[in-house]
Parts: structure tokens; sequence; C-alpha cells
């Protein structure tokens, strides 16, 4: 059996069956939803998420500590502002010298029309105040990775600055068949059609980045190095390949 931290995103969530669906699927995307009460029948996270939250909420937040790192897992469909409280008690008595945040939205969304303003001003300066080192997202059915990139409030979408020489990086990618476009939003790498997993090691003041095909060839790569009373050093280990991109007509 594999280990897993699992967080919940909007294939999570039920539309709530008051009354019969209407058969459009655009006005069934209207109705509200709510976490699927198979959610906590089928795992077993630590319960230490925001005391605040509902009873059908337990287990879609939480931490855990492993061998120097601390894993945050956020539910990213509701509640982004009492999550954001959690988060910094959480980060405020964190003993590990490495800290890796999931969830399921991006911060910085890949796929154009997707982007996602409030969770991202709600977590990021989060991020930024206790130096999250790696944030883990999914949704978009593409993949878009950043270099260090801090909150900058002043601009509108959330996209469209570049990195700088501190901060969290940010990592959305896509496992399986469904790929969506990957838009054209700066990010360091990025792939549109295609299966990617990542290898993750971290070795005392070193974690090791690797994004692999799902036939096991290297795509993506780089090394976070601690130091000392200074932000991470960003060692960039992109293979010499073409990004994966679709064909598209002359002008696009």
């Amino acid at each position: 059996m594999i280990p897993t931290l699992a967080i919940p995103g909007n294939h999570e969530y039920d539309i709530i069956r008051t009354v019969p669906l209407p058969e459009s699927r655009t006005e069934q995307k209207k109705l509200p939803r709510s976490l699927s009460t198979r959610w906590q029948a089928r795992f077993e996270f630590p319960d230490n998420g925001p005391t605040e939250f509902s009873q059908h909420l337990g287990e879609t937040a939480n931490y855990l500590d492993y061998q120097g790192v601390r894993f945050v897992g956020m539910n990213s469909m509701e509640d982004y502002d009492l999550q954001a409280k959690w988060l910094r008690t959480v980060l405020t008595d964190n003993p590990n010298r490495w800290t890796i945040v999931t969830h399921h939205h991006p911060v910085f969304s890949v796929s154009d029309g997707r982007d996602n303003p409030e969770l991202r001003n709600a977590w990021q300066p989060v991020y930024d105040e206790f130096k999250v080192d790696l944030v883990l997202q999914g949704h978009d059915h593409s993949y878009g990775r950043t270099g260090l990139r801090q909150h900058s409030p002043n601009v509108t979408g959330g996209t469209t600055f570049r990195s700088g020489d501190a901060g969290t990086l940010y990592v959305v990618s896509v496992s399986g068949p469904k790929q969506y476009d990957a838009g054209s939003a700066p990010f360091v790498r990025r792939a549109e059609d295609t299966q990617l997993y990542q290898i993750i090691t971290v070795d005392g003041d070193r974690l090791v980045y690797q994004a692999k095909t799902a036939s096991g060839k290297l795509y993506d790569a780089f090394t976070l190095i601690k130091r000392s009373g200074q932000s991470n050093e960003l060692v960039e280990q992109v293979p010499d390949i073409p990004k994966n991109r679709r064909k598209r007509a002359a002008g696009d």
C-alpha cells in the first residue's frame, strides 16, 4: 500500500440533491455542493485541522511531520480565511527544516480562465511570511512550475508577474489522461498532453525535485538548498529537451 496524503477538490464535492437534477450540465454546475459523505469513511488522516471547521469538514485540512518535513494539506474548496488563520498557528510552531503544502486549486493557474485570486490573496501571504518551501497543486489538467515567487497584491492577474530570488516554489501537475491547454502565463517549465509524476527527495539542507513522464523520462528538475539566514537557493536542472506543447495555428 502506498502512503497517501489526500486533499479534497471539486470532484470530492457532490451536488446537494434536494430537487431532481436538471438535464443541462450547465445548470447542474450552478447547484450547491457539499463534501462527499464518503470522504471521512475512506480516509483516516490527523484530526488536527481548524477547530472552527464544521464536523463534516474534519480531516480535509491537516498536517503531519515526517523526517524533517512538515506536510500541510489544505481544503481549497471553502473557508480560505479560516484556514489561513489556522495555517499561521501550524507554521508558527514548526520545528522542521522543510515545509511542503498541498491543495487542489493552484495559487498560480496554468490554464487560461482558471485564476483563483481569493485563494491566492488569503494563503500566499502566509506562505511568504513563514517561508514555505514548496506548494504542490492540481486542478488545471496541465503542468506548470514556477521559480521562487512572492505575493504581490498590486498585480491584478496572479499569473502575470515573474519569479524573483526569494519566495516559494509552486508546482501544478496532472497524472491522469484528461488534459487541458496550458495557456500563456509565464512558467519556468510547462507541458500539455503529458502525464507526469514527481519524485521529491529531502536530504538535510537539499530538496531535489524531479518530474517524469509516464514512461519515466525526466521532464523537469530543480534543487532547493537551505541557506542560514537567507532565502533558499534555487538550482535549475531542466533537461535540454523541448517543452511539450500542442501544435497551434500560425500566429497563436
